[in-house]
Order: C-alpha cells, then sequence, then structure tokens
C-alpha cells in the first residue's frame, strides 16, 4: 500500500507536466488541425526562463513563485505567436504535410538554438531576431505595395498579424540582448547541464502521509497550480466568447469566417494559450526535477504528444486525463521494474520511459480515436 500510494503521488506529478503540454497540441490540433512538434522546446525555454529569474530576481517569499510562473508564461506566448506568424501562419492553405514538416524544423531549430546560446553568442541571436523581424516588414511591404493590382482587404486585416508576428520577435530579441551581462556573471552555456536553483525559490518541506510516505509542499504547489490552471482553461473554453470561437473554428472555420469572426486571430490566441502552458509545465519541471538541458523537452514533448493521442486528440479533456494516465504509466513501471537484477545486475528501470509508446501502440489498435476522441464520420 506504501508503495503504491508513493509511486501513485510521484506518477501525478509527472503526469500533469505532460498534461499540461498536452493541452497545446490538442488546442492547436482542434483548430487548424496541425501537430506542432515545438512544444517540448517551448517547455524547455520556459524552464530556463524562470531558472534566470530565480537567480537574479531577489523577490520576497511568494512574489518570487508567481513571478517565476507568469513571467515565463508571457515569454513562451509571445514566442507562441511569432512562431504562429512566421512558420504556420503562410502555410494555412497548404498541406497538412508541410506544416508536419515545419513544426518539426522549430523543433530542432529552437532546441539548436538554445544550445548555441553563450555570454558571447547571445547578441548574434539577438541581432538576427531582429533581421527576422525587418525581413518580414520588407515582405509584407513589399507584397502589399508592389504586387499589383489586387483587391484591398483593409488595414487591419493585412497588416495585424504582421504587427503582432513583428512585436512578438522584437520583444525576444530584446530580451537576449539585454541578456548579456546576466550569461557573463554565470558563465552560462546552453550547451551544459544546469541545476535549477529550488532553495531560492521555494525550501522543500516533507509532509508524512502513511508510514514513510510522504507529500513535499513542492508537489502540493504543483498540483494546486496546474488544476488551477486547467480549471481556468476549461472555463476559457467552455464559457466565453474566445471559447466559443474557438469550439466553432474546430468544427467548421469556414462557416466561422463567414461569420465575420477571424480565424487567424482565434489561431493565434490558441497558439498563445499552448505555448504558455507548455512554458509553466517548463517551470514544474525545473523545480521537480531540476537538472535543465537545451534537449531536456524532446522527451516530454514526445510523451505529452501521446497522452494527447490517447486522450483523443482535439479533446481538451482527453488532454488532460490523457496525461495523467501516462505520467502514473510510467511511473508505476518505473517502480515495478527491477534495478539490480541477476548475476550481471542488469537495471530495467530506463524500460519505464518505452511504456508511452507502448501505450501508443495498444491506442491506435483497440481504439484510434483515443478515450473522449470521436471516431470519424464519412460524408455520403
Amino acid at each position: 500500500m506504501e508503495t503504491f500510494l508513493s509511486q501513485f503521488i510521484f506518477g501525478l506529478q509527472r503526469g500533469i507536466i505532460y498534461a499540461l503540454i498536452a493541452l497545446g497540441y490538442t488546442m492547436v490540433y482542434g483548430v487548424v488541425r496541425i501537430i506542432n512538434f515545438a512544444y517540448g522546446e517551448i517547455f524547455m525555454i520556459g524552464a530556463f526562463i524562470s531558472f534566470f529569474l530565480v537567480n537574479l530576481l531577489p523577490l520576497p517569499p511568494g512574489l518570487n513563485i508567481l513571478m517565476a510562473f507568469l513571467v515565463p508564461m508571457l515569454i513562451c506566448a509571445l514566442l507562441g505567436i511569432a512562431m504562429d506568424a512566421v512558420a504556420y501562419r503562410p502555410l494555412r492553405t497548404k498541406p497538412r504535410l508541410a506544416a508536419l514538416i515545419t513544426a518539426i524544423g522549430v523543433s530542432f531549430f529552437l532546441g539548436n538554438l538554445v544550445s548555441y546560446i553563450s555570454a558571447e553568442s547571445v547578441r548574434l541571436v539577438a541581432v538576427i531576431t531582429f533581421a527576422i523581424a525587418l525581413l518580414i516588414i520588407l515582405y509584407t511591404l513589399s507584397r502589399e505595395f508592389l504586387n499589383f493590382p489586387k483587391k484591398k482587404t483593409g488595414w487591419q486585416t493585412s497588416f495585424t498579424p504582421v504587427i503582432i508576428a513583428v512585436v512578438s520577435l522584437l520583444a525576444v530579441g530584446i530580451i537576449l540582448w539585454l541578456s548579456k551581462p546576466v550569461l557573463a556573471e554565470m558563465n552560462w552555456k546552453g550547451s551544459s547541464f544546469t541545476a535549477y536553483p529550488v532553495d531560492k525559490l521555494i525550501k522543500a518541506v516533507k509532509y508524512p502521509l502513511v508510514g514513510s510516505v510522504y507529500i513535499t509542499n513542492i508537489q502540493i504547489m504543483n498540483i494546486i497550480i496546474a488544476v488551477v490552471l486547467m480549471v481556468g482553461l476549461s472555463i476559457l473554453v467552455n464559457k466565453t466568447m474566445i471559447g466559443m470561437a474557438m469550439r466553432a473554428s474546430k468544427n467548421n472555420k469556414e462557416a466561422v469566417y463567414l461569420m465575420g469572426i477571424n480565424v487567424n486571430r482565434v489561431v493565434a490566441i490558441t497558439f498563445l494559450i499552448g505555448t504558455a502552458l507548455a512554458g509553466a509545465a517548463g517551470v514544474f519541471s525545473g523545480i521537480t526535477y531540476p537538472r535543465l538541458t537545451a534537449l531536456m523537452g524532446i522527451q516530454p514533448g514526445l510523451k505529452a504528444f501521446i497522452a494527447a493521442v490517447l486522450g483523443g486528440i482535439g479533446s481538451i479533456e482527453g488532454a488532460m486525463v490523457g496525461g495523467v494516465i501516462m505520467g502514473l504509466a510510467e511511473q508505476f513501471a518505473i517502480g515495478l521494474l527491477p534495478s539490480d537484477f541477476g548475476p550481471q545486475h542488469i537495471d530495467f528501470t530506463p524500460l519505464g520511459d518505452g511504456v508511452a509508446f507502448a501505450i501508443l501502440i495498444i491506442v491506435l489498435l483497440v481504439r484510434p480515436q483515443g478515450i473522449f476522441g470521436e471516431p470519424p464520420q464519412e460524408k455520403i
């Protein structure tokens, strides 16, 4: 019983991280039918932003926890808007394979970019960001004023997405430019391993439950914040006008457009929410498993995608349930597999990571649409 309860707590802790990332996958797929594989890298960037804030801003207790979550979520949201406007918006009407390949490319680009950043190179990366923003401006102006005759669609329809993308890129570039003294002081390199300063954020306290089983204040904090975020997202999607627009866009984007709703704006807000949640998941991971690296988002990103498929990709509730199931299954597998088997002392615990992919195969064979997914309807 004690072993079961202990593994359940640790599995729930893993599961909420997968669930938050999976929500981004399922929301974007539900609205625009693409898989944004860059959520794992957004997860990693959120962890690193929180790492810098905790190290550099001596804030009072309580406020430091609030800032450690809100600032990474905000910056990741800006990055998500820029990602949508630069990489995905031009491919809205293209085959889905083009968007899928682009998503994989964005994922590799962000991961390698962070591993390249150091005190010596960060301003070069900032200049590249500014250059991309300038190229977007020049391209848009040339298309608007040199490619004629064409039907005028109005200032807002033509330029608003460009302004959002440029402002987001400029914000990210300015943050990178100003971070050089900080990186130099910390002698930080993205390609190296970094320990998250949990003690500067919150002092770990253990609360006994049954026998030797305990739960920490960090685990309680993570679960409470994750539940608040999930409930808030559920209210947003089901009780607000923007949520209604998201659900309508999921069912019929053409009809939504004809009703006068700006579908591109709905998609941008969807990216904003999804990347903000992935950034929050990165903070959870940094606090819980305080070992940061530029490649830390690959495995959680893949497992969160499997969680979204398990729950029924496109379903908000499915992503939440799928993430928790994935975390519990993985943790119980790690806890049950022997770590010192036979005379060769074979450690089987690394096979726990394979549980996620075994679950994916079973789901695709038994119920391809997932737990909460609906089977595809054939039009006659």
